[in-house]
């Protein structure tokens, strides 16, 4: 998949998916799988999206997103997405639907039919709606879809609903709307060590700015660490026992006998919530406490 950070004009036909497209979650992906479905017709797919979140620009405020950009892109490319267009909210921010249609995607990205979620809005002010996006586009004589919610255990999917799914510690269901496991994929960085002491010894991952942190607690998780998978227990918090205070995924794998692993990247899904973050009177308390979990992510995750 090619990446863009500005709008290169194209001379291919092209078929595009348009939103912020947070997380990548199953509603998205049925926006993404009708643009990736006309390449059948010589359209090649592609999304339009930006750098930041247009609330984020707008408010001047970090947004917490669900994921990195890196993450997002490598979703995208494995939903089928051919060319990637990142840009600047601002270059859009104040354009009229009408000249958003014509200046973007037919003159830019040269469309020739467009995808957008129940819920879009572009155009100054976002005043313009998926209505709006057919009824221009057809003024221009391209076609555009509005691709209807999807809807899980009754519930509509949006990347609104799986961050209240996720501070409140119910990562089943986050996972579920999201169609894959949430998690960090990151460097591992050195710690206290007091894991280690401890008889457990611990990975360290901290957590990038911007993107969300689930309910501080400990979760049964699935490590991948150079493609193999290990059973995890994950404490993503603060460490407040021993005064830490700055948000990070800790892990400890009950079941890894290897070596060092410090500067090597690490995935961590998480798979169940199993109790919340505690600040332990002892550190043997903490050492009990946290080799029962030990036993309780292992009867979770079972074999791998």
């Amino acid at each position: 998949m090619q990446i863009f950070n500005e709008l290169v004009p194209t001379r291919e036909h092209s078929a595009a998916a348009l939103g912020f497209f947070d997380g990548i979650h199953m509603g998205h992906r049925a926006v993404l799988e009708k643009a990736v479905s006309t390449k059948k017709d010589g359209l090649t797919p592609v999304v339009l999206t930006f750098s930041k979140s247009p609330k984020e620009v707008i408010s001047g405020k970090i947004f917490e997103t669900l994921e990195t950009f890196e993450h997002k892109a490598k979703h995208l490319e494995k939903a089928g997405i051919e060319k990637l267009y990142a840009v600047n909210f601002l270059s859009v921010k104040d354009m009229s639907p009408s000249e958003f249609v014509l200046k973007i995607l037919i003159q830019k990205l040269n469309v020739k039919q467009v995808f957008c979620g129940f819920n879009y809005h572009f155009g100054k002010g976002g005043k313009g709606t998926g209505e709006t996006l057919v009824s221009v586009c057809k003024e221009f004589g391209i076609t555009a879809n509005v691709v209807p919610p999807v809807i899980i255990d009754g519930e509509i999917v949006s990347s609104t609903k799986i961050r209240t799914l996720l501070k409140d510690g119910n990562i089943k269901q986050a996972n579920k709307l999201l169609g894959y496991y949430f998690g960090i994929k990151t460097d591992i960085i050195h710690g206290n060590h007091i894991g280690k002491g401890l008889g457990f010894p611990t990975i360290n991952q901290p957590v990038k700015e911007g993107i969300i942190v689930p309910k501080f607690g400990v979760y049964a998780s699935v490590v991948t660490i150079d493609n193999k998978k290990y059973c995890g227990v994950t404490n993503v918090g603060v460490k407040p026992t021993i005064g830490e205070y700055k948000p990070l995924y800790e892990t400890w794998m009950p079941k890894y006998t290897g070596g060092d692993i410090y500067g090597k990247t690490a995935t961590v899904e998480l798979k169940e919530f199993i109790r919340p973050e505690t600040k332990f009177k002892t550190l043997e308390e903490l050492k009990q406490t946290v080799l029962k979990n030990g036993e309780q992510a292992l009867e979770i995750i079972g074999a791998l």
